[in-house]
């Protein structure tokens, strides 16, 4: 069970706020394009790291000159911050399922649909699957450690001639010299799998897909992922302005909110002066 907390933060370029305000999007991205080169490592199976896909925050409220300098810059940068969890839930009606389906989609819901961070009928559309997306218990808080099992977990159990994958140890450890970062994490994975056939092949597909992830070649669905925000976490939005923000930077970061997100509070870096 992870520990809670009310608002994370995320340090981020002019460019990327500028999409994320745009699109009402955020990104998560596999562990092999993470800075921390031993995060997409496994101690037994290779590559596995790009099936997990991330979205790194910090609960440290107070301003980090390093966090400044390596996720955005002195001038020409931002800190967002959101209340947790800020991501938009849809209802998976049995009508937008069926748009996609092959097959007929029965209604036993009462009207009660299933919500998720991730929309079904995206998945059997596109041919992938996340199952996290389905309970939305997606933030998770990095541990940080020297222990070498947790930093290349095993991630495969044999019993007999069968065999699990347990990939929930992924992204959830870091080296303990980025302990500076108080990092926070939306976790997500992936897996390109096509849900949209005969339910017979449908096993057989998990299977191959599976023997395929064991021996390091299946390759990732796509290399990164945007989720949708919810509208209220969106509205509720503080940007902080970075500590030497030039007077260009600072009118285009305005601009931005003026057109895309009104509501949102902008607010000077307690740093402004002192560096």
């Amino acid at each position: 069970m992870n520990p809670s907390t009310d608002y994370l933060y995320h340090y981020t370029s002019i460019e990327t706020l500028a999409l994320i305000l745009h699109n009402k999007t955020f990104r998560l991205n596999s562990l092999d394009h993470m800075d921390d080169l031993q995060e997409k490592e496994a101690s037994d199976i290779k590559n596995i790291g790009q099936f997990c896909y991330v979205s790194s925050w910090t609960d440290d409220e107070t301003e980090s000159i390093p966090m400044w300098n390596m996720y955005s810059t002195l001038d020409s940068g931002v800190r967002i911050k959101l209340k947790a969890n800020p991501f938009k839930l849809f209802e998976n009606t049995p009508d937008s399922i069926q748009n996609v389906s092959n097959f007929p989609v029965t209604d036993n819901s009462n009207g009660n649909y299933l919500k998720s961070i991730i929309p079904i009928a995206d998945m059997l559309e596109k041919g992938y699957v996340c199952p996290a997306a389905m309970n939305n218990d997606i933030l998770h808080k990095v541990e940080y450690t020297s222990d070498y099992d947790k930093l290349y977990p095993k991630l495969v159990t044999h019993e007999g001639d069968k065999f699990s994958i347990a990939l929930g140890s992924l992204g959830i450890h870091k080296n303990i010299h980025w302990e500076f970062q108080h990092e926070w994490r939306y976790i997500l994975h992936f897996y390109p799998l096509d849900f949209n056939q005969d339910p017979g092949r449908v096993t057989t597909s998990v299977q191959i897909m599976a023997n395929k992830l064991l021996h390091g070649l299946e390759t990732q669905p796509f290399p990164f992922y945007d989720l949708q925000l919810d509208d209220t976490a969106f509205d509720q939005m503080e940007i902080t302005l970075s500590p030497k923000i030039s007077a260009g930077n600072r009118l285009i970061v305005k601009s931005l909110i003026e057109k895309y997100n009104p509501s949102a509070l902008i607010s000077e870096s307690s740093l402004l002066g002192l560096i």
